[in-house]
């Protein structure tokens, strides 16, 4: 049931409650103890947004809309719901509601509508829609008039605002539920695994009490939060070492660098995975589970569950894609300076995954399976340069461009004072003497 805005009126006072149908409409008076009613009529005794003039604004134009025979709706979409659906709850006939939503579509697409997204349509008798306004977050806002026998559709300009904010903590558990815990959201979760994916196995690395901290852009519009910008800095720092990415850019210069002005991205990723764990490293000298022998594993074995992306590790060209033997499903991309990735025992390829393809650094290749001779879903990830074997979690692969030397001084001073910054953002637990 959705939650909506009741106006009462009585005699020649004005009594305004917001009421939540499915706790106070009963046959019963509901009984409220003071928390309960200080959230319930809070907003009446204070100023805030909206006002009790708006309020009043609001019921008077309903009241105003009603007598005109208008009708009037404001709502979130609800779980299942479509732009239709809710078009015909309004009244509007499912010619006048194709008609609309082929109207909208070069402006905003009817099908990228999400429960949860607060939506207002205005239906005239005529059952016409007159007006429309649809927010995807508070930053996308599309509306609709009507005017003459034509639907004039545009998308609002809504200022923008990047608030400089900052998260920071250890590692107890997962990397994921940790920056979580830590007061980030999915999204920069995903960006600061991203950041370092080329110096970082985050499934092979990551250990309890390792430190993270982020530096970032938090958007707002209308007052509201609804995304991330760019992270600014971030540092991973573990037993051995600190990570550390800046954001630089200039005339000559675009990315994300280290405390020395090295480029982060490096011509190999350093996982073709995201999430995983190995379970099972680089040797000479393996008994292999199916087969009860001894014999070299070329590779590294990801464990993850059926179905996770395989991403390829570099730019390249695809030279096999598809049944392999004993490796199942397999890929292998040919890349620059004679090196070769191979991807086994995937359960499927994407569409269009066939010899000759270019395909680019982090791109979907597969899916991980359990083909070939294999017991269990995981990825049999394997390296070769020049025709010999090398060990991926081992080999050093060539960096992107640095720093411009003209600009490499004023960077580390510049990159000084990001580090010192990162420093003064401690962790929950007591702070970590510098390294």
């Amino acid at each position: 049931m959705k939650r909506r805005t009741v106006w009462v009126l009585a005699g020649i006072g004005v009594l305004v409650g917001i009421v939540q149908p499915h706790r106070l409409w009963c046959s019963a008076d509901p009984v409220l103890d003071r928390e309960a009613s200080g959230r319930l009529l809070g907003s009446l005794s204070c100023p805030a947004s909206p006002s009790i003039d708006e309020r009043l604004g609001e019921l008077a134009t309903d009241r105003v809309y009603a007598l005109r025979g208008y009708r009037h709706v404001r709502a979130p979409m609800e779980r299942g719901e479509t732009l239709g659906h809710i078009l015909a709850s309004a009244g509007v006939s499912p010619p006048e509601s194709a008609a609309f939503c082929e109207a909208l579509r070069p402006v905003f697409d009817p099908r990228r509508a999400r429960d949860g997204d607060p939506y207002e349509v205005l239906v005239g008798p005529e059952g016409r829609i007159r007006q429309f306004r649809y927010e995807v977050n508070p930053a996308e806002v599309y509306e609709a008039r009507l005017s003459g026998d034509a639907w004039t559709v545009e998308r609002l300009d809504i200022p923008v605002e990047r608030r400089r904010e900052a998260v920071s903590g250890r590692l107890a558990g997962s990397l994921y539920a940790s920056i979580v815990a830590a007061g980030a959201d999915a999204d920069l979760v995903m960006s600061f695994i991203e950041l370092f994916r080329w110096d970082v196995d985050f499934a092979k690395e990551a250990q309890e009490d390792d430190e993270f901290r982020v530096v970032y852009e938090r958007l707002y519009a209308q007052g509201r939060p609804f995304g991330n910008g760019r992270i600014l800095a971030a540092s991973y720092r573990d037993s051995e070492e600190e990570h550390v990415a800046l954001y630089y850019k200039s005339r000559r210069a675009d990315g994300y660098y280290d405390l020395k002005g090295q480029n982060l991205k490096k011509s190999f990723l350093k996982s073709p995975l995201k999430f995983s764990h190995i379970s099972s490293g680089f040797s000479l000298a393996r008994r292999h589970p199916i087969l009860d022998v001894v014999r070299p594993h070329r590779g590294v074995d990801y464990a993850a569950p059926a179905g996770t992306p395989v991403r390829s590790v570099a730019d390249g060209r695809i030279e096999e894609a598809g049944w392999k033997g004993g490796a199942g499903i397999n890929v292998t991309i040919g890349h620059a300076l004679g090196y070769e990735s191979f991807y086994n025992h995937l359960a499927s390829l994407p569409k269009g995954m066939r010899r000759g393809r270019v395909v680019r650094q982090g791109d979907l290749i597969g899916y991980v399976g359990s083909t070939g001779l294999s017991t269990g879903p995981h990825l049999d990830f394997r390296i070769r340069r020049a025709g010999a074997w090398v060990n991926p979690l081992k080999e050093k692969f060539l960096a992107s461009d640095p720093v411009p030397a003209a600009e490499a001084q004023a960077y580390r001073e510049w990159a000084r004072a990001w580090q010192d910054r990162l420093d003064a953002i401690a962790p929950p637990a007591a702070v970590v003497a510098r390294r």
